[in-house]
């Protein structure tokens, strides 16, 4: 029951800076209104107070002025502009302080009160025998005028001075009394204000301990994510000693640190699975394709290239001796492209030399269809053909192509473009026909099949050249685009290599 009771009672963290805060929020406004009371019930009954007496004695005053200068006047010479002034001047300033006397019996009190009602009364008796006098002094009736002074003027001038004396008198005494109870009252209510602001500190400085308590688990927590980041798990982990949320926050964090930590080392170690796996896979395919050398070579043995050479020969000489010249330059070129057939297909040739293999099939072509099939050269002038370096017999089988598969259908005589350029670093090989073309079905087919590069059907010398870009070089690009009745346009980029920069290859690698 007991244990119950205290898990009912455990405030976590988040309760805790709350009602820390609240507490705090709550002491604060209790000062504002301690404040608040202290200006309206304390201050302003003191500074009220004050401001009366100091009516009474403005009023008291006035009063002894025109007392005096009533006084002192010559009645038989006196200057009776300058007393009328003076009397009037007087009369302002006991009207307005008479004005702003506290009247309030609440506020003043009986006594006060009395004595406030006296003056006034007495003070309008004043005020009227006054105008009398300065009506007779206006009308220069020196007589009448200090008749109603000795007889009027001056008695009533004087009950009304003590009847001051005594308001102000009455008016000091309760103001001192008013003032020693509001005091003791201010005083007490400073006691409870230092008792808030001890308490408000207390609770602030509770919330204050709590949320540093939070910020420096998230701060460890951040400095560990960045060391995590970085790549290093082996951070001591963060103290579960708390049982609060943060002992909670830090349990879950060091278990997701944990975890991670595995999951990396699971992940490691199958990527290192994955480079074994790959670099057998590779090595394996190695041997894949120097069998597929070795069986591509075995059935280049199978016939006699010295046979096929002298046969040619022997059917050269007879040419020659029939004067056959056209036959004779045909069975040349037959000759200079068998050979050329029958090299290292691996091995990088000049652009020169696979520019003269396609001039030379072009030319056993040319023989056979006459006018129907021309070939146009667009070489750049920047190109210097003996210094870059191609993959042997790679533009025969494009220009093979074009005539066999965009020319050949087509009835009218026809035209295949072969374009060399250089363009930053990049070779561009373009051979375009006018010829037959394809529909897109048939050329999305021919797109796909480019990328399996199959070793058998048609387009078989298209498909060998793709095969080859891809292990030449991964930044190769071979591209075909056809238009049904406008002809097909074989793009080819590939990265410019010069005969220089191949040496040094050679050289960097014997070292």
């Amino acid at each position: 029951m007991d244990t119950h009771k205290k898990k009912r009672l455990h405030l976590n963290l988040f309760h805790r800076i709350f009602l820390f805060l609240i507490v705090f929020i709550l002491f604060i406004f209790l000062q504002l209104g301690i404040s608040a009371y202290q200006g309206k019930y304390i201050m302003d009954p003191i500074q009220k107070s004050a401001g009366n007496v100091q009516k009474i004695s403005l009023l008291l005053n006035s009063l002894g002025q025109t007392r005096d200068v009533l006084a002192s006047y010559r009645w038989d010479f006196g200057d009776i502009a300058s007393l009328v002034s003076e009397l009037r001047r007087g009369n302002e300033i006991s009207e307005s302080s008479l004005e702003h006397i506290d009247t309030d019996l609440a506020s003043i009190g009986v006594e006060q009160y009395l004595l406030v009602q006296a003056v006034n009364t007495t003070y309008a008796n004043f005020r009227d025998y006054l105008s009398v006098m300065q009506g007779y002094l206006l009308t220069n009736n020196i007589d009448k005028a200090s008749a109603v002074y000795y007889s009027d003027v001056e008695p009533c001038l004087t009950y009304l001075s003590q009847y001051v004396q005594q308001l102000i008198e009455r008016a000091i005494m309760d103001n001192q009394s008013t003032y020693d109870r509001l005091m003791k009252l201010n005083n007490d209510l400073d006691y409870v204000y230092g008792l808030t602001v001890l308490v408000m500190l207390l609770f602030g400085f509770a919330a204050f301990k709590e949320v540093i308590r939070l910020l420096s688990i998230v701060q460890e927590m951040a400095q560990s994510s960045k060391a995590i980041t970085a790549g290093d798990y082996d951070r001591p982990e963060i103290s579960e000693r708390r049982k609060d949320e943060i002992g909670d926050m830090a349990r879950a964090f060091n278990e997701m640190k944990r975890a991670m930590r595995n999951q990396v080392r699971l992940l490691t170690a199958h990527n290192e699975m994955e480079k074994e796996l790959h670099r057998k896979n590779t090595e394996a395919l190695a041997m894949q394709n120097l069998l597929e050398r070795e069986k591509l070579q075995l059935l280049r043995s199978q016939i006699n290239p010295h046979f096929l050479f002298n046969t040619i020969n022997v059917i050269k000489y007879t040419a020659q001796e029939e004067k056959a010249e056209e036959t004779d330059a045909l069975l040349s070129s037959l000759a200079r492209l068998f050979r050329y057939a029958l090299a290292d297909n691996e091995v990088q040739v000049p652009l020169s030399r696979e520019i003269q293999i396609v001039d030379e099939y072009y030319s056993l072509f040319k023989a056979r269809f006459k006018e129907k099939m021309s070939l146009v050269w667009d070489i750049a002038p920047s190109l210097v053909l003996t210094e870059t370096l191609v993959p042997s017999f790679f533009l025969q089988p494009l220009v093979e192509n074009a005539f066999k598969h965009g020319l050949g259908p087509k009835e009218l005589p026809g035209t295949v473009w072969l374009t060399l350029q250089e363009n930053n670093g990049v070779l561009l090989v373009q051979v375009e026909d006018d010829g037959v073309g394809m529909e897109k079905p048939e050329l999305e087919a021919l797109r796909s099949r480019l990328l399996d590069s199959p070793m058998t059907g048609e387009h078989i010398g298209l498909y060998t050249v793709a095969a080859r870009l891809k292990l030449l070089d991964p930044r190769c690009r071979l591209e075909v685009t056809s238009e049904k009745g406008k002809g097909t346009t074989i793009l080819i980029e590939m990265p410019l290599v010069l005969k220089k920069e191949e040496e040094e290859d050679d050289q960097d690698t014997d070292c």
